[in-house]
């Protein structure tokens, strides 16, 4: 008996790390989503990028997310730029910062 709990117990543990995952990247591209429609701007494509991260590659920690954005804003002009959220130290709360490209 003791055996069978022990691999189920081992089982479990990644397939729960790897749900939180998801969930965690699911709730992150939906505020980014949410806080972008608020500020009004019409998202057109939002892709996540892990290895092409362009300038935020070298300042951003495992626990942020970057996106690669393309929306149009009030007046109709499409803009593409950067999202990152998530923080940088575990006390402080999860931000989102924006960089629009020229």
């Amino acid at each position: 008996m003791p055996l069978v709990l022990n691999l189920l117990l081992a089982a479990a543990l990644p397939i729960a790390i790897v749900a939180w995952g998801v969930v965690r990247l699911r709730r992150t591209r939906r505020t980014v989503c949410a806080s972008l429609e608020r500020d009004g701007y019409h998202i057109v494509r939002i892709e996540r990028r892990v290895l092409r991260q362009g300038p935020l590659f070298w300042t951003s920690t495992p626990s942020q997310v970057v996106y690669r954005l393309t929306v149009l804003d009030t007046s109709g002009r499409q803009r593409t730029g950067w999202a990152r959220w998530g923080r940088r130290w575990l006390p402080n709360p999860d931000a989102l910062k924006l960089w629009w490209d020229q």
